[in-house]
């Protein structure tokens, strides 16, 4: 591999890393959002087959912010609700902002179904008012249990693979067994937890990459029309 080729692609991984980091600014303010961040690996593995850029999720809670809605929540540590896509599929959120539809059916402000014990979780016209949901993920209305919301753990150390808008994919076999939950804030948001300090620096040093390989670029060129320049003057 010649040095314009490492060169080119130093470039390629700093333009996705700047995508990266340009996506987590842009949901700085995105309630229950978890920053995504680039995996380092060896150069080798850089230039072999398989080049693309590794990303994990930043699991970390952010901080939490008071609304005072009944139907907005923080969760614990780990939890994430479990969601119904509308393509039917699963899906796993960190986002609390819950309503219900006129169907009774809750929901996400985005709109996928949040399950419960017995499924998408609907509630009949008398249950709506006054709904409650207390520290452990159960909806009550007048102190009445009418359902449980499904608070998934994912287990340590298992890269959650995101879906776009908050969303996660639920693959079961990252599971922990299901378990009572404590710590439910009701009337709370976790916000994003992507810090704006630390995105900056991450950009400094994409920045400071790419110039290095573009003066990189810069000596290979300048190498190579020397090298043409003195065989056509040794022809």
């Amino acid at each position: 591999m010649n040095t314009l080729e490492i060169a080119a692609i130093g470039l390629q991984q700093d333009l996705d890393r700047l995508k990266l980091t340009s996506h987590n600014v842009a949901n700085l303010s995105t309630p229950g959002y978890k920053r995504q961040i680039a995996v380092q690996t060896p150069f080798a593995d850089l230039v072999g087959p398989a080049s693309e850029l590794q990303v994990q999720t930043d699991v970390r809670a952010g901080k939490l912010n008071a609304t005072g809605q009944a139907l907005d929540i923080a969760l614990p540590d780990g939890r994430y609700l479990l969601l119904e896509a509308e393509d039917g599929g699963l899906a796993l959120s960190r986002q609390g902002a819950l309503q219900i539809d006129a169907q009774g059916l809750l929901r996400t402000l985005a709109g996928q179904k949040v399950l419960g014990a017995r499924g998408a979780v609907s509630l009949r016209a008398d249950q709506r008012a006054g709904l409650e949901i207390d520290a452990q993920g159960q909806l009550r209305q007048q102190g009445q249990v009418v359902d449980a919301l499904r608070l998934i753990g994912v287990r340590p150390n298992q890269a959650l693979r995101p879906l776009g808008d908050g969303l996660y994919v639920a693959d079961s076999s990252q599971w922990e067994a299901e378990s009572p939950v404590i710590g439910v804030r009701s009337g709370h948001l976790e916000q994003s937890n992507v810090l704006s300090s630390q995105e900056m620096v991450t950009l400094m040093s994409i920045t400071r990459h790419a110039e290095t390989m573009v003066r990189l670029f810069q000596a290979a060129d300048d190498m190579q029309a020397t090298a043409i320049r003195r065989l056509g003057e040794n022809n």
